[in-house]
């Protein structure tokens, strides 16, 4: 009994010094182990274990209070400058965020094959297409952007935004919906635990009436942790067939997720010989989403779905090179994409128009045809150029970094009334 009250003792011992060397040397471990991975930094778990990884995020927790006077001075900027839009909206929205896709697969051919056809297409078709959208994330990876999409802000520089801020109120988007369209279903599907990034509370926390995760999946004896992109689309084609209208469902891929090691099927794409084995399987792997993504899409129009769903597809994040490994010869871009297709109304930017992962929830409202005073600290793609050049739009952009932290530190929305 005393010999393991000693182990034990060293053991918490060993335990404390190191928490205490992260703590300490904070800045060089913060550059070696959190900044390369600053796009998704789990996966430095993936490369140097999940306690290094765990004593990171933990020693980055650093939810902050909030300056009364700096809530004075930037509450005229919280709202966006009022502009009128009327059309017909669609009735259902599905919003699919894609693991980690980037713009320049779409369009690039390898001898004559294309990377993303069913992509392609759809812009051939006239969906509306941005190769130039900056990602927000930080420590959050995946669920910042999730968060960003949803509410409209952006994620916080240190700690985790969704555990740090977790009990905030939320002016989230599938809120906004149920507002104004009563009795629309708001749902999620994924392919990973409901555990993962505590999906199962945010679902509540954001709005959300349902969630179907991993778990839930018993369509056939599939054994793996995550669902595949084949799988997922199925899943999701199989709730969508048994649900009501109207709906806004959200799903997430997984199948672009690093390490970039192997590809999920092998197309035989001959790539060329300057490409790094890592980046050879991530083209696979998008070409694998982009082939079950065609085959949902053509499930929504065999029943009836596709042409009265406003469909939004966008990436949660960039990635880091060092998991691709590219060359500047292979032309590689870390910016991401957005595709907005059936717009109930015409979006007149420019593919390389410059826009961020927070413009997408406005953006989202005026095609939804909701109508909220709260719209997020970005700007709609329909915001006219107007209202977007006057002073007031402009020191919004400037400051909507600090506007976000102060509606999260000071929990701005709880006990609030936002009105249309």
């Amino acid at each position: 009994r005393i010999f393991s009250l000693y182990i034990l003792g060293i053991a918490f011992i060993l335990l404390g010094g190191l928490i205490a060397t992260a703590t300490i040397h904070w800045s060089s471990l913060n550059y070696k182990y959190v900044h390369p991975f600053k796009n998704s930094p789990t996966e430095s778990i993936f490369k140097f274990g999940i306690i290094y990884g765990t004593i990171i995020q933990c020693a980055s927790n650093n939810k902050q209070g909030c300056n009364p006077e700096e809530v004075a001075k930037l509450e005229p900027f919280f709202y966006e400058s009022k502009y009128s839009i009327e059309y017909p909206p669609k009735e259902n929205i599905i919003l699919i965020i894609v693991e980690s896709l980037l713009s320049f697969p779409t369009d690039l051919k390898i001898n004559g094959i294309e990377i993303t056809p069913t992509l392609n297409k759809l812009v051939e078709k006239g969906a509306y297409y941005n190769n130039n959208m900056t990602s927000l994330i930080q420590l959050g990876e995946s669920s910042d952007g999730q968060f960003t999409y949803l509410n409209g802000l952006i994620p916080k520089t240190k700690g985790v935004t969704i555990y740090d801020y977790f009990n905030n109120t939320f002016v989230s988007l599938p809120k906004l919906l149920k507002k104004q369209k009563p009795g629309i279903e708001c749902r999620m599907v994924i392919p990973t635990s409901s555990k993962t990034w505590r999906q199962d509370g945010v679902c509540i926390q954001y709005g959300f009436d349902k969630l179907y995760s991993r778990k839930e999946y018993t369509l056939s004896n599939y054994k793996e942790n995550w669902l595949n992109d084949k799988l997922l689309f199925e899943y999701a084609a199989s709730i969508d067939k048994n649900s009501k209208q109207p709906f806004f469902s959200l799903i997430l891929t997984s199948s672009t997720h690093s390490p970039y090691t192997k590809a999920v099927e092998d197309y035989l794409i001959p790539f060329p010989d300057t490409y790094s084995e890592e980046l050879k399987n991530y083209l696979s792997n998008v070409h694998y989403m982009d082939k079950y993504l065609g085959k949902y899409l053509n499930f929504l129009k065999e029943n009836h779905l596709y042409h009265n769903s406003l469909i939004i597809i966008a990436s949660d994040h960039s990635i880091s090179n060092d998991w691709l490994k590219s060359k500047e010869e292979d032309n590689v871009s870390f910016q991401i994409p957005l595709y907005i297709v059936n717009s109930p109304q015409k979006i007149d930017k420019t593919s390389d128009y410059v826009i961020t992962q927070a413009d997408l929830f406005p953006t989202l409202l005026d095609l939804g045809g909701i109508h909220s005073e709260w719209r997020g600290v970005g700007n709609s793609l329909l915001c006219p150029d107007s209202i977007l050049n006057t002073e007031r739009e402009k020191k919004r952009i400037i400051y909507r970094e600090k506007i976000s932290d102060i509606i999260l530190d000071s929990d701005y929305f709880k006990g609030k009334k936002i009105s249309k």
